[in-house]
C-alpha cells in the first residue's frame, strides 16, 4: 500500500493503518483516508466538480485527491478506492447546528446534475414496487416483515399523496442544496463532510432525516426544533415538504435492505413498530402547530 500511495500520489507516509475497509495515514499532521468507492462510476466527475466548488467556497469538506494520471478513482487489489484528505474532526457526532451550517455552505448547485435526487414521489413509488417484489420472493422467510408491511407501504403511499398535494397549496420556493442519502443521530462530522455521500436535493432532506432518526432513537426533539427554528427559516411549502419526508418510512426500507444484504436478524423490525407512533404524533402536532395542510387520518 505504501508503494501504491508513493507512486500514484507522490505522497510518502511513514505508516499506513488499515481500519475496516479503509486505509489511513498522516503526513505533516494532515490525515488521509483511502476509502472504497461504492457509487455509480458515472457520478464521479460530478462529485469531484462539486467537491472543488465547495472547497473554493470555504467548506471543510474532505478533499478528493486526484492521482498523477488525473483520475479520482484508483484500482487496488481488485477494488476501487478514492483518496480523501480530511480537514475536520471526524469523530464528533453531529447535531442540528452542524447540519444547518453545512447546508449554508452548498451554494453552487447545478440543477441538471446527475446527482439530483428531487423526484421523491417517483423514487418512493419505485421503492414500494421493489419492496413488494422482494417480499413476493422471500415471503416465507420474513414473516415479521410481512405482517407489518401493509402499515409501512401505507405510510409511503400517504407520503407520496401528501407530497403531490402540497405544491399547489402553498406559494414558496423549493431550495436546493448539497445533501446526503442519510443523516442521523449517530452520524459524525466525517459522514457530514464526506463528498462520496453527497447528492443534490431539497435542503429540508437532511433536516427531515435527522428529525426522523431522533424520533426513533432519542427524546431530544424539542431541543432540536428550538435550535432549528432559531437559526433556519422554512416557509409553509418547505415545512410541508419536511413533513412528507418524515412521513415516508425510509428507516423501514433501510432496515429491510440491511436484513437482506447483511443477514441481520428480523427481530429488529419489531423495534421499529414500537417507535413508529412517536413519528405519527410528531407529524400531527407539527401540522397543527404550523397550520399546514392536514393528513386526514392523523388526529392529535
Amino acid at each position: 500500500m505504501i508503494d501504491y500511495i508513493n507512486y500514484y500520489f507522490d505522497l510518502y507516509p511513514k505508516n499506513i493503518n488499515k481500519v475496516d475497509e479503509k486505509y489511513e495515514f498522516y503526513i505533516n499532521s494532515e490525515k488521509y483516508s483511502f476509502v472504497l468507492y461504492t457509487r455509480n462510476f458515472d457520478e464521479i466527475d460530478e462529485i469531484v466538480k462539486l467537491n472543488k466548488e465547495m472547497i473554493l467556497n470555504g467548506s471543510l469538506v474532505h478533499e478528493i485527491m486526484i492521482n498523477k494520471f488525473g483520475k479520482a478513482l484508483n484500482n487496488y487489489e481488485g477494488k476501487v478506492y478514492v483518496l480523501l484528505r480530511i480537514y475536520i474532526n471526524e469523530n464528533k457526532k453531529i447535531d442540528i447546528t452542524d447540519i444547518i451550517e453545512f447546508l449554508n455552505e452548498g451554494k453552487i448547485i447545478n440543477q441538471n446534475s446527475i446527482l439530483l435526487r428531487t423526484n421523491w414521489a417517483s423514487m418512493w413509488e419505485s421503492k414500494i414496487d421493489y419492496f413488494e417484489y422482494q417480499m413476493g420472493h422471500v415471503l416465507k422467510k420474513y414473516r415479521i416483515t410481512y405482517n407489518i408491511m401493509d402499515y409501512y407501504v401505507g405510510l409511503s403511499e400517504n407520503a407520496i399523496l401528501y407530497l403531490k398535494s402540497i405544491v399547489p397549496k402553498y406559494q414558496g420556493k423549493l431550495v436546493l442544496g448539497v445533501s446526503h442519502k442519510r443523516i442521523g443521530v449517530n452520524s459524525t462530522l466525517y459522514d457530514l463532510y464526506n463528498p462520496l455521500e453527497f447528492i443534490i436535493d431539497f435542503k429540508v432532506r437532511d433536516i427531515a432525516e435527522y428529525i426522523k432518526d431522533t424520533l426513533l432513537h432519542t427524546n431530544n426533539i424539542n431541543m432540536i426544533l428550538d435550535e432549528l427554528f432559531s437559526k433556519y427559516y422554512l416557509d409553509k411549502l418547505n415545512l410541508s415538504l419536511l413533513i412528507s419526508r418524515i412521513l415516508y418510512p425510509s428507516y423501514f426500507f433501510d432496515m429491510f435492505d440491511n436484513i437482506l444484504i447483511n443477514k441481520l436478524t428480523e427481530n429488529k423490525m419489531l423495534d421499529l413498530t414500537k417507535k413508529s407512533s412517536s413519528i405519527e404524533n410528531f407529524i400531527c402536532e407539527f401540522i397543527e402547530r404550523y397550520n399546514l395542510y392536514p393528513i386526514e387520518w392523523l388526529r392529535c
